[in-house]
């Protein structure tokens, strides 16, 4: 039988996005210093994608290939992660954190971090240090749970959306840069946060990953988290419930943890919603509408 070829939509998302980063590498090529390094990352990261794509299609018994490009989206999420940490400082300098805690004054009349330390305690700082890090686990588990129940186009849809979701956030990093306040305005802080030996290894561990990346406007962890909860509820009630103290705890630690500006946190509260109901919609519009025999769109994974 003759296959048509059918991109998921995420690929599609995936390589859309990497072909943006390698426009805006071009446009301000003069600004970077190795702009041939970057085009040629951004180039075989399109391949990549491509490849395991066109090889989940055609050969939809290998359940290596297969898994391989389930997970591809956790690689170009990371992939692009990285890569606007070598770009934001110099498409759009200087940055705006100036800009960033003067709203927070103006919004709030103090800066919200500070008022926070009022309440500081090690427990509480170590609570919501692991409430921070869930983050990085509720859309694995829940996409992971929608998988391997056989419901693949709720796990499409789910990936799509969270995807969707950062990279919609990376172009907001690219729009307005920013360390955050807890490299910007370290000396507004008067109250230590009292970390214990956990929450200081974990807060170390952040610091080693990610790095002194412009990430703080819009909150991802906002965006993302909350994005996640929308999907739990539509697919998982349960998981919901279980993952809304964990995601109060984790917001309330982007300020409390001077990760974020409190402007910040708004910001991805806003954009969630306007994700997910674009996400959708682009999700609808680049979905094959016929699908054939080992094509993406099967209902079940084999």
């Amino acid at each position: 039988m003759t296959r048509r070829y059918c991109i998921r939509p995420v690929d599609a998302l995936s390589i859309a996005f990497v072909l943006l980063l390698s426009v805006l590498t071009a446009v301000f090529h003069a600004r970077f210093p190795e702009p041939g390094v970057l085009l040629l990352r951004f180039a075989g990261a399109v391949l990549l994608v491509m490849a395991s794509s066109l090889a989940r299609q055609y050969w939809p018994g290998n359940h290596i290939l297969r898994y391989a490009n389930v997970l591809l989206p956790i690689f170009v999420v990371l992939f692009s992660f990285d890569s606007m940490g070598k770009m934001t400082g110099y498409i759009n300098p200087p940055d705006k954190d100036a800009l960033l805690a003067r709203l927070d004054l103006m919004l709030f009349g103090v800066h919200p971090g500070e008022w926070m330390g009022l309440f500081v305690t090690p427990v509480l700082t170590t609570i919501l240090q692991l409430c921070y890090t869930s983050y990085y686990f509720l859309p694995v588990i829940l996409c992971l749970m929608l998988y391997f129940n056989g419901e693949e186009d709720r796990f499409d849809r789910a990936v799509f959306g969270i995807v969707f979701g950062f990279f919609v956030s990376y172009v907001g990093y690219i729009l307005v840069p920013a360390l955050g306040p807890r490299y910007f305005i370290p000396d507004a802080f008067t109250h230590d946060l009292m970390r214990g030996p956990l929450a200081s290894a974990i807060d170390g561990t952040l610091n080693m990953l990610e790095g002194e990346n412009r990430d703080a406007f819009p909150s991802g962890h906002t965006e993302i988290v909350l994005i996640i909860l929308y999907y739990a509820w539509r697919y998982r009630r349960w998981y919901f419930w279980v993952c809304l103290p964990l995601i109060t705890g984790l917001i309330i630690a982007t300020v409390y943890l001077r990760y974020h500006y409190a402007v910040d946190v708004l910001a991805g509260a806003i954009l969630a919603p306007v994700c997910v109901l674009a996400g959708d919609r682009i999700y609808d519009r680049l979905t094959c509408k016929t699908t054939t025999n080992g094509a993406p769109g099967a209902s079940r994974p084999t």
